[in-house]
């Protein structure tokens, strides 16, 4: 069982989403890579925030020199020195894919699985032949379950011992999502746990 710490590591001196975080999460022997979130803006920029909005207005509506400074591109998040995992999660429904995938091509040498909850999204990038690991989110809103991805990730809840015999029968990594207490349950057939609280 390997950790991914959701968003960077997190402490009151250190904002989620942030070069801090993940640099944080880079030198923590507890964990094997970081989880971050992607959005576009409206000069196509990729930048590094979960929510839609950014003081009231959609990140897609901003030209990135208008965002607050402590929002970083994903270009300077990939320049990090590491060979730790950088999983990828596109946040957004639409977005220029032959784009995403220049930029990610310039770091081929990085450990790089993109994810997302909108399965057309992963689709897209499958046909484009995205060179790295491709995975699905998969809850409530996504119930998609004749898979080929390289990975899914799952909330912790709702994995099950017939999802992990599928994941294993198919070659398909495992990821575990929505940990946040360290007495949570957590299946030992899990490879990787994407965790809002370290759980060790």
């Amino acid at each position: 069982m390997k950790l991914i710490a959701h968003r960077g590591v997190v402490t009151k001196d250190i904002k989620e989403n942030t070069l801090a975080a993940f640099i944080k999460a880079i030198y923590d022997e507890n964990y094997v890579g970081f989880e971050l979130d992607v959005r576009q803006t409206k000069d196509k920029k990729f930048v590094i925030h979960h929510n839609l909005l950014h003081n009231d207005k959609f990140i897609s509506n901003y030209d990135y020199n208008e965002i607050k400074t402590d929002i970083p591109l994903l270009l300077d998040v990939l320049k990090l020195d590491t060979n730790k995992i950088i999983l990828i999660e596109i946040k957004d429904y639409k977005i220029n894919y032959q784009s995403f995938i220049k930029v990610l091509n310039k770091y081929s040498n990085k450990d790089i699985y993109v994810m997302s909850f909108h399965g057309n999204v992963i689709k897209e990038l499958k046909k484009l032949n995205c060179p790295f690991k491709l995975g699905i989110l998969n809850y409530l809103i996504n119930t998609e379950v004749n898979y080929n991805y390289d990975f899914i990730c799952y909330i912790n809840d709702f994995i099950n011992d017939k999802i992990i015999s599928y994941c294993h029968k198919h070659n398909i990594e495992l990821f575990s999502y929505a940990i946040y207490h360290k007495k949570q349950i957590v299946n030992k057939n899990i490879y990787y746990i994407v965790d809002d609280e370290t759980i060790i």
